[in-house]
């Protein structure tokens, strides 16, 4: 326990210390990854502008745009000598942008955002490549935050500087190696707080109000889906553990997972697929608003510009107050742009000055032919829908581009999900428990006959009734019908097979006791013979006596004979119960030594005192039975010896013999010094009939094993050359 608190301390101290050299070496780690991520970015530019360069030779305007699509995170501005004439995108706000010196990478403030720019002459052209880093909004927003703009990672709280500040800083290179500008901690340069601006918009004033925190009904219906599929996935993984593994899985329990799994499944499936569903409508019905409001406002405003032929500043006050009565009409944010894409008018012109919004259009709808159309735009990382259309006077001439735009809010979109999720959820809840039980029903009806029938195998007795009742017709009728044909056959086979047992056990009994007593009946009937022949003379008395001792002997052995016959006959039933094994077993071998004192046997173990489960009356046969066999087989041995072992048997032996862990168990070995038994008759020890020896009917050991089966207990032995041992086991009480 010592030992694993100095480890958990150990890996406690070592935590701490990594999180404090983290956090001291955070901004040089922020600084390595941003200094790695500009050279790969200027590294893209250097291959953009060597795609632009060809193509800007030949004054192909129109196939910049696909450039502008293959690298989003690079903004890039054409010029020729009359001004601006392609921008590949319009979310970065950069009024204003003054040459500098060719090829020279320089740190630029634009109104949204902070950068890294290059000005590169192209022939007739000159080209302002801008990688942003990041944002820089005039106001605070919590939807509009100032973080860095990926694919840079940092931690948003360091300021970028141009002043190169040595201590506590990073410092940033070109890829040329000249000093871009520094990652500065925020307690080194203090900013003042930036206000917060609200303005009077439809479409972006979203932008500026609190989001709302906490657990929308949307999340909390997710989470009830979710909370299902956990509990059943939990479920299912605490029933395979307690099975060991699928193949052990009971079939009903599997039948049941399937059909809620299925279930669960397709409820799932639907679930998300109806969320998706009704996030695409939404958004569709908000893009085909925004169509109609665009085309109302299209027609409005050429009514209102009947004569004009061009839009310029000079009547941008009067259409700003007209958009903005429109905007209040049709509730919406509208922005007006002329010929070359400038932003002439807006309903919301402190959007504009405050750099929230570029002063170009956007280059999908200006750079190709289809005007009319959905656009996906960004303020910051904040996406919103505009559509654009032609700015038409009476005349049907084209004086500019109308676009109306409109933030989809998340709040919006999840209420609509909830009410569309609010109305299926109940009851598909409601169908997936009815599934379930119906899964647990089902399969137990059909899984109920499958188990009775593993019950009635398990029980399965011969002589017993093992047939299963099915009054079906169906595949598991048919199983069932199958089975019950075997057992009947089987009865049919094993009454044959105890027929054919019980008349070759009587013949080869009957030619074993011919044997025995014609071995007998020979020697008496060679005597009386043998009489009748001396019979008046001087040698009758003689042999009369010697004839009378051999009669004697051989009846004594019919005697014997008939009384094992008798014995093996009756085998009287084992009554197994409490008995003292130890006493019986130091009786039995007390009498044996009295029996052939020239052979010892010694005993190892208590005298009295160990009960076990055993037929009291028949055990001492046993022992008996086996310490004869040990006595015979060392008939004539030189250093003959015998040992008698009572212990606890210990739990290897256990393991080796078999023997259920459940209980503890007794052994009795006996051992002795003979020849062994040979490898050919080891497997005939305990068949009845069967001896090595030139006497006895081979039923000795044939009785002891059913001794030791009828007490639930086991014997085997062991042998080799040196010697055999018999072993046998009782269960201990």
């Amino acid at each position: 326990m010592k030992k694993l608190l100095k480890i958990v301390r150990f890996v406690v101290l070592i935590g701490v210390l990594s999180v404090l050299f983290c956090a001291c070496h955070s901004l040089s780690a922020d600084g390595n990854r941003v200094q790695k991520t500009l050279l790969s970015r200027q590294a893209e530019v250097q291959t953009l502008l060597a795609q632009l360069q060809p193509l800007l030779e030949q004054h192909k305007l129109d196939s910049l745009l696909p450039l502008s699509h293959a690298y989003p995170e690079i903004v890039f501005y054409v010029y020729d000598h009359h001004g601006l004439l392609f921008w590949s995108h319009n979310w970065l706000v950069a009024n204003g942008l003054y040459r500098v010196r060719y090829d020279d990478w320089w740190l630029g403030r634009f109104d949204n955002a902070i950068g890294v720019g290059r000005w590169t002459k192209c022939g007739d052209y000159s080209v302002c490549t801008i990688i942003p880093l990041k944002f820089q909004f005039a106001q605070y927003s919590e939807r509009l935050p100032n973080d860095f703009i990926p694919p840079f990672d940092a931690d948003n709280r360091w300021l970028i500087r141009r002043q190169r500040v040595n201590e506590g800083c990073y410092a940033i290179m070109a890829d040329d190696g000249t000093y871009l500008f520094s990652l500065v901690p925020p307690e080194m340069e203090q900013e003042e707080p930036l206000p917060a601006l609200s303005p009077d918009s439809f479409s972006y004033g979203t932008l500026f109000t609190e989001p709302q925190h906490g657990l929308s009904r949307y999340h909390l219906m997710i989470g009830i889906v979710l909370l299902i599929c956990m509990i059943v996935i939990t479920a299912f993984v605490i029933n395979l553990w307690r099975s060991h593994g699928v193949r052990n899985m009971k079939v009903y329990t599997k039948v049941q997972y399937l059909v809620v799994a299925l279930v669960l499944a397709g409820f799932v499936y639907v679930f998300f697929m109806s969320t998706s569903y009704v996030r695409r409508h939404y958004e569709q019905r908000q893009q085909a608003g925004q169509q109609a409001k665009a085309r109302y406002i299209q027609a409005v405003l050429e009514e209102l510009y009947y004569w004009d032929i061009h839009l310029s500043a000079l009547n941008t006050r009067g259409l700003n107050t007209d958009l903005r009565d429109l905007s209040y009409t049709y509730e919406t944010d509208i922005l007006v742009y002329d010929t070359r894409g400038r932003l002439v008018g807006s309903s919301v012109p402190q959007l504009l000055e405050s750099g929230l919004i570029s002063p170009v259009i956007a280059p999908e709808p200006f750079f190709t032919d289809s005007v009319d159309r959905i656009c996906y735009e960004q303020i910051g990382s904040v996406p919103y829908l505009t559509a654009y259309t032609t700015f038409y006077n009476g005349n049907q001439v084209a004086i500019g581009y109308i676009a109306v735009p409109c933030y989809v809010s998340s709040a919006q979109v999840e209420q609509e999900v909830t009410e569309y999720i609010g109305r299926f959820l109940p009851p598909y809840i409601f169908l997936l428990v009815l599934a379930f039980v119906i899964a647990v029903f089902v399969t137990q009806r059909l899984t109920r006959n499958m188990r009775n029938m593993a019950d009635t195998m398990h029980r399965f007795q011969l002589g017993k009734d093992n047939y299963i009742r099915y009054e079906g017709h169906d595949e598991l009728g048919e199983l069932i019908g199958q089975y019950n044909l075997m057992v009947k056959q089987l009865e049919q086979s094993t009454t044959k097979l105890a027929q054919s047992e019980r008349e070759s056990a009587w013949r080869t009994m009957a030619r074993q006791i011919a044997h025995e007593i014609n071995n007998s009946l020979t020697p008496m009937k060679l005597s009386v013979q043998q009489l009748q022949r001396i019979k008046g003379t001087e040698y009758f008395d003689e042999r009369f006596d010697r004839a009378s001792r051999l009669l004697l002997e051989q009846f004594d052995d019919l005697g014997r004979i008939a009384t094992t016959f008798s014995d093996f006959a009756k085998m009287p039933e084992v009554k197994p119960s409490e008995v003292d094994v130890a006493e019986k077993l130091f009786s039995a071998v007390s009498l044996m030594r009295v029996s052939d004192p020239d052979i010892p046997i010694r005993y190892v173990g208590p005298e009295s005192g160990v009960m076990a489960y055993a037929d009291a009356e028949q055990v001492a046969h046993v022992f008996t039975n086996i310490i004869k066999n040990a006595l015979q087989a060392l008939h004539g041995h030189k250093d003959s010896d015998i040992i008698v072992m009572l212990k606890q048997a210990a739990p290897e032996t256990m393991v080796q013999r078999r023997l259920p862990a459940t209980y503890t168990w007794v052994e009795i070995s006996i051992s002795d010094n003979g020849p062994g038994i040979p490898q050919n008759i080891q497997d005939k020890i305990f068949m009845p009939n069967f001896t090595t020896k030139s006497t006895g009917m081979g039923l000795g050991l044939a009785i002891t094993k059913n001794i030791v089966d009828g007490s639930e207990g086991v014997i085997t032995f062991d042998t080799s050359a040196k010697g055999t041992t018999f072993y046998v086991y009782f269960k201990k009480l």
